[in-house]
């Protein structure tokens, strides 16, 4: 991919989180939502927007259908910020790893504060 390419995916991922937090008023995207990763296709016509959701599963689909429905309104917004001939077209793609990965840190918390206790 090329060096254009790659500062557009990291555009959109700035230009995004900020709308996020400014932006977009949905109760479903009120939960803590991190955009992890932005890939835009080699035509630059869409774009997969990796997302995180810290919360139960059904916030977390709840995150996926609100993002899904403000596509829209996103797509607008990157236009009147971003200056590209086209403005990709927003997939959103929900991504767990990072819910796991908090996980197995308070697993080995807990694993260590217990052999702490047994010494």
């Amino acid at each position: 991919m090329d060096i254009r390419s790659r500062k557009l995916e990291e555009l959109i991922k700035i230009k995004l989180s900020l709308l996020l937090i400014k932006g977009l008023k949905d109760p479903r995207l009120q939960s803590f939502i991190t955009i992890l990763d932005v890939k835009l296709a080699k035509d630059g016509r869409t774009a997969q927007v990796v997302v995180s959701v810290i919360g139960s599963d059904k916030e977390k689909i709840s995150v996926i259908r609100g993002l899904e429905s403000a596509r829209g309104y996103i797509q607008m917004r990157l236009g009147k910020e971003l200056r590209v001939k086209y403005i990709p077209r927003l997939f959103f793609k929900l991504d767990d790893t990072t819910e796991e990965r908090v996980k197995l840190v308070h697993r080995l918390e807990e694993l260590e504060k217990s052999e702490n206790s047994t010494e």
